[in-house]
């Protein structure tokens, strides 16, 4: 039915009966995506620094996290490097002091940080070769989100509008709504979104 007027049932596809019926989600689903996108945004992680130690010592977190480095008493750094070597990972260097003048450290990690392992230490007097203070951060990317078309954490109803503006035979360019890669948007992939419908892991 457009407005008031129905149409003959002869003359709609199942695709097109399933697009209207999914349709009407759309804007509601969008006011919900708001507060999930909220809880789907990157995490922060706290590291205290206790004594000559970093607690927790090796910690598991991903590209665009936000990693603060807490100071309690003396003076160090937090410096990227393994077996107390100043190095960078990645691309990735850090060298910064944590100290009665800066307290914390604060280091959001690149989007786009490969997977590894970033070693850090204090590179003060021998604070690491002496008394161990070094430490570690596992980088694991997260799993793909099947049906984040925009990329933005959460399968909502605003992946679901990309979907529906591509429906159809994919044309020369990238169809990223063909989620099953069989060269068209059809209920297969609407199916393979709804799937994942939510947060991503």
């Amino acid at each position: 039915m457009i407005g008031n007027v129905p149409i003959p049932l002869a003359d709609q596809s199942l695709d097109t009966m399933l697009m209207r019926q999914v349709f009407s989600t759309v804007i509601a689903s969008t006011i919900i995506a708001i507060s999930f996108t909220a809880s789907a945004a990157a995490e922060t992680h706290v590291i205290v620094q206790e004594g000559f130690a970093f607690v927790p010592s090796s910690l598991t977190v991903a590209p665009g996290d936000t990693i603060i480095w807490q100071r309690t008493n003396g003076a160090h750094t937090v410096t990227s490097g393994t077996n107390c070597t100043p190095g960078a990972y990645d691309g990735l260097t850090i060298n910064s002091g944590l100290n009665s003048v800066t307290p914390t450290v604060e280091v959001e990690l690149p989007s786009d940080l490969a997977e590894g392992t970033l070693g850090y230490f204090c590179n003060i007097a021998s604070h690491c070769e002496s008394f161990g203070m070094q430490a570690s951060l596992t980088i694991v990317a997260p799993a793909p989100c099947i049906g984040d078309l925009n990329g933005d954490g959460v399968v909502n109803g605003a992946d679901l509008g990309l979907m529906l503006g591509a429906w159809g035979p994919c044309g020369k360019t990238a169809c990223i709504a063909d989620l099953n890669g069989d060269g068209q948007v059809n209920g297969a992939d609407l199916g393979l979104l709804l799937g994942g419908w939510g947060v991503c892991p």
